[in-house]
């Protein structure tokens, strides 16, 4: 068997990934600070919530013991389980909020830039110079560069984007063999562990893309539909565990829904005039597009033209420039559950556009323009780079100095000198309740509801859940203590022999047993569906389990051993191969 030799030239990028993404992140290792962004504490407490079922091999798959101060919610069951889970037990290996929070942001950039790469060599895409700079382009953009900012987990989501815009030109450029099942069902599934919104875009974006496919290329039609239906069942097969989650949420509950964007103020949609923040990044890519497509159109290929002109279509769509998206969404409630608000589309968009850039052959070019056109285009690409590099560390400093979001925590929180230092400090200490409970956000997300809601519910959510469960019994005598013990939550603390609600979630299935005693809990009063009991003098002992359905449970499992079935037949595969090699 002969030893292939690695070809370096073929990967510089990813060392100029790793060189730019530590520039990058300079000031936040520095400052020694964990940048407290829009939604850390929320998905802070998910990852902290699975580090500690690894460590103390204490697993509940639907209802969170350790995270949101032992509130007993299911979040992770439906909201990026796969990933979730990995980033805990990372988070676990890392032994703090710190390093992890350092680790995963240069890791994204690298995983970026290689789904860039990956999605380019998929569709065959051969100017190696444009596709290695497009992939380090792509790690930097607003778009990956949030989750080292706010913690967005759009942001991870758009790691996965590349890759589907791979296999969407691949429909159009291998009439042949326009979908490989396995590769296209096996990275639906990913996306779909990784951020169920980003999911729903992929599957737009592949219809985009298969109608075109069938339309153009008719004596491919029967084979695109055959492995389009195998992706999709492998797709489901590795999902049912997201199915399960669903199942137990939604059946029998009704769920605080999420909070929706003041579209009419603006929030949530792009303007083409905010510019600072990278928005002029995203700007950037749109209006190279443009030039590309209007100065020789004819001259490129089909999947080119489709895609610079699905970015050009999307990056439109998240302005109000074609859509009034106030009246629209106000108007349809699904899609305003689905994609929550129009800035969300400039991620695809300039995901498109990128690859738009890449995909200009030589072909596009003539005459004398041809040998000028590719140093010229590389010389600007790469100015950018470096421009683009120096934005975002100006961006890390500002955001290090100041740690704290200003939409991340209560807006009656007072950020003062004393609280940064704490949060700092915690936040570098090794894992403890204490790292995810020193500051708290009152997201009620997935929160059990008595009715629908028809305002926020996070003004309830800090007075039923937040402040009694910080209310110690250490330190008020009446007041609660919570402990975790084998798949079940319990509360103590002390009564009076009067009614009592207790700051835990209380879903369909959720199970009470009070000093020894199963109970079927009174609902307290409010929109949020709490537990209201009947207290004894003295103390007091409430022990809260899940007991979710026997098809839920199947389901779980089956989507395990899928996963594991999946797994090692790649790997038997793969080895089979290197040793026919």
């Amino acid at each position: 068997m002969s030893k292939k030799k690695i070809d370096f030239n073929m990967y510089w990028y990813l060392l100029a990934v790793v060189v730019i993404s530590i520039f990058i992140t300079l000031p936040q290792l520095y400052h020694h600070v964990t940048i407290i962004g829009t939604d850390s504490l929320f998905h802070y407490n998910r990852f902290y919530d699975v580090a500690m079922q690894i460590k103390h091999h204490n697993f509940s798959y639907f209802m969170q013991l350790y995270g949101f101060l032992n509130s007993g919610r299911i979040v992770t069951a439906v909201y990026s389980p796969g990933i979730t889970y990995l980033l805990g037990g990372l988070l676990l290996v890392c032994g703090s909020f710190f390093r992890f929070a350092i680790v995963t942001r240069l890791l994204f950039f690298i995983l970026a830039a290689l789904s860039m790469n990956s999605a380019l060599k998929i569709m065959r895409v051969k100017n190696s110079v444009l596709v290695q700079l497009v992939s380090v382009l792509y790690a930097f953009t607003p778009a990956i560069n949030s989750w080292g900012m706010a913690q967005n987990f759009s942001g991870i989501g758009a790691i996965c984007l590349p890759l589907i815009f791979g296999c969407g030109v691949r429909m159009l450029k291998r009439p042949e063999h326009p979908i490989s099942w396995l590769q296209l069902g096996g990275i639906m599934a990913i996306v779909l562990q990784t951020h169920l919104a980003t999911a729903i875009q992929s599957i737009v974006i592949l219809i985009f893309y298969a109608v075109l496919a069938l339309i153009i290329n008719p004596k491919s039609r029967w084979e695109l539909v055959k492995n389009g239906i195998a992706a999709a069942i492998l797709c489901i097969g590795l999902s049912l565990n997201i199915i399960a989650g669903m199942l137990e949420l939604y059946a029998d509950n009704i769920i605080v829904p999420v909070v929706a964007f003041d579209l009419k103020s603006g929030k949530g949609i792009y303007h083409l005039l905010y510019l600072s923040d990278g928005g002029w990044v995203n700007l950037f890519f749109i209006l190279i597009v443009l030039v590309i497509m209007l100065s020789g159109f004819k001259r490129l290929s089909i999947e080119t033209k489709a895609t610079g002109l699905l970015s050009v279509v999307l990056f439109l769509f998240a302005t109000t420039m074609i859509v009034d998206w106030p009246t629209v969404m106000a108007s349809n409630p699904i899609l305003n559950n689905t994609l929550q608000f129009p800035g969300r589309l400039k991620g695809p968009a300039i995901t498109a556009a990128l690859i738009t850039i890449a995909s200009v052959d030589s072909s596009y070019f003539s005459g004398r323009v041809r040998h000028y056109s590719k140093p010229a285009l590389v010389g600007v690409l790469a100015l950018f780079a470096f421009t683009n590099m120096v934005g975002n560390f100006r961006y890390s400093r500002n955001a290090s100095q100041q740690v704290l979001s200003s939409r991340a925590v209560l807006p009656d929180l007072k950020r003062t000198k004393k609280l940064k230092q704490s949060l700092t400090e915690v936040m570098r200490s090794p894992l403890s309740d204490r790292t995810v409970n020193l500051i708290t956000k009152s997201t009620p997300d997935y929160m059990p509801a008595t009715r629908l809601p028809n305002q926020p519910v996070y003004g309830e959510y800090q007075r039923q859940i937040i402040r009694p469960s910080k209310n110690s019994s250490h330190v008020n005598r009446f007041g609660y203590e919570k402990v975790v013990r084998k798949h079940q939550i319990v509360v103590k603390w002390q009564g009076n022999g009067s009614y009592r609600t207790i700051p835990i979630a209380f879903y369909h299935n959720s199970r009470f047993q009070l000093n020894g005693q199963k109970i079927t809990p009174k609902r307290a009063k409010g929109i949020l569906r709490l537990p209201l009991v009947r207290e004894g003098s003295g103390k007091n002992v409430l022990r809260v389990t899940y007991h979710p359905r026997v098809i839920s449970r199947l389901l779980l499992n089956l989507s395990m051993l899928n996963w594991v079935l999946m797994i090692v037949g790649m790997a038997i595969y793969e080895y089979r191969q290197r040793k026919d090699d």
